[in-house]
């Protein structure tokens, strides 16, 4: 009863010890007092010093890296069917070479494969293509206000 008494008392009072403001410390020395003048003439940074921010650049249409054919023939259109199907095949191509816990999400500068607590990597639609469809299929998007309108494609016949 006696240690259980004592073992409340200082319970008590310990959190009032800690509580206790010693109040602001002063400061026995001066600190000295600086002043720094303006340069006389402003240099302006040589132009390969100069940095420029920055910034998202959406994808656009881009050639077919194969040499045009030489019949003339319209590419052939290899997939997907329609808009619907370009998520999922993304999300597959995601899991294949990014990591199964990933899904393609469309963002500003594009489609990228999306991981949990980590940044997106974006997706090459190019090599998405190759991967999918063979060697041969390179990407395009049809239309650029459109981020399902990517389709994959071969050069003809």
């Amino acid at each position: 009863m006696v240690v259980a008494a004592a073992l409340l008392t200082l319970a008590a009072t310990v959190p009032l010890l800690l509580r206790h403001d010693a109040g602001t410390p002063q400061a026995t020395v001066r600190l000295p007092v600086v002043s720094i003048p303006p340069p006389a003439v402003a240099v302006a940074p040589a132009p390969s010093a100069a940095r420029h921010p920055l910034r998202a650049v959406a994808r656009a249409r881009k050639p077919s890296p194969s040499p045009p054919p030489t019949s003339g023939a319209p590419p052939v259109l290899l997939g997907p069917a329609g808009a619907a199907a370009l998520p999922q095949l993304l999300t597959s191509y995601c899991r294949a070479t990014v990591g199964r816990l990933t899904l393609a999400v469309s963002t500003a500068g594009g489609w990228a494969c999306g991981r949990v607590a980590r940044d997106p990597v974006p997706i090459d639609m190019d090599a998405m293509c190759r991967w999918r469809y063979g060697a041969n299929a390179w990407a395009e998007l049809r239309d650029d206000t459109d981020a399902t309108g990517w389709r994959c494609y071969r050069d003809g016949p």
